[in-house]
């Protein structure tokens, strides 16, 4: 689940990304992970029937996300009416996270094995495929293809050679004047301007791109009306990267 071989003498937690200077914390980190696997006293054992109807409502509902058309793809986030027995049912072994003042869990699937860990869990090889007429597949992203594609195939995009752009990301104006535009050798230069351009692409240099993953995680949201009668309810949540691409037939 974690891993100590991180450069520099600084222990990462494979999963989740975060370092930690010593190996203690890494231990630490990984006990904090064991535990918020174990059953809590709020969680009752389900039938495996009953288990599986769960994994199979996540199913459809992530399925119903994946449109034929080009303007669908991007981040998304569901919620799902669940307890936490179910969730917790689902996804026993693989939470990343418990947060005992709220209750909440969060799960993180990221990295090149991924897709086959989820779909594993859910129990459905293509929970997070679909695909249409002219070889057109969308699909959830999980892994970002490196420069050459041979390396290191991610099983949802072993049909994918193209990675299309973002529609999401907006473009950065200070980078943008930066990069295009000539100086005016008549104007003075404003050096609060120039440290500004200066922070901007520093900033921009340093800026770690948005990480490809899966967060799925649980929920109590809580409501209450005019004379304070309270009323609540646990969710799902899953948030996850829509992308698409053409499906070469020779490969399915």
């Amino acid at each position: 689940m974690s891993s100590n071989n991180a450069p520099c003498n600084k222990f990462e937690c494979k999963i989740c990304g975060k370092i930690y200077k010593r190996r203690s914390g890494l231990t630490r980190h990984a006990m904090t992970i064991k535990e918020a696997n174990s059953v809590k006293s709020t969680i009752y054992d389900l039938p495996e029937k009953a288990i599986e109807e769960t994994r199979q409502v996540l199913v459809y509902h992530i399925k119903e996300r994946l449109k034929q058309h080009s303007k669908h793809v991007g981040n998304v986030h569901i919620m799902v009416n669940c307890t936490e027995s179910q969730f917790f049912g689902v996804f026993k072994g693989h939470i990343h996270n418990y947060y005992p003042r709220t209750g909440n869990y969060k799960c993180i699937f990221k990295g090149v094995d991924s897709y086959s860990t989820l779909s594993h869990i859910l129990g459905d090889d293509n929970c997070g495929a679909k695909y249409f007429l002219q070889h057109q597949k969308t699909f959830v992203l999980t892994y970002q293809l490196p420069s050459n594609p041979s390396n290191h195939p991610d099983p949802l995009q072993k049909s994918c050679l193209y990675q299309e752009s973002d529609p999401l990301q907006e473009p950065d104006p200070l980078q943008e004047l930066h990069l295009c535009q000539e100086p005016d050798p008549l104007q003075e230069p404003d050096p609060l301007q120039d440290q500004t351009l200066m922070h901007a692409a520093r900033k921009q240099r340093t800026r770690k791109p948005k990480p490809i993953q899966i967060v799925i995680g649980w929920k109590r949201k809580s409501k209450s009306d005019v004379r304070n009668i309270v009323y609540s309810s646990g969710f799902a949540f899953i948030n996850f990267t829509i992308s698409r691409t053409k499906v070469v037939d020779n490969l399915y």
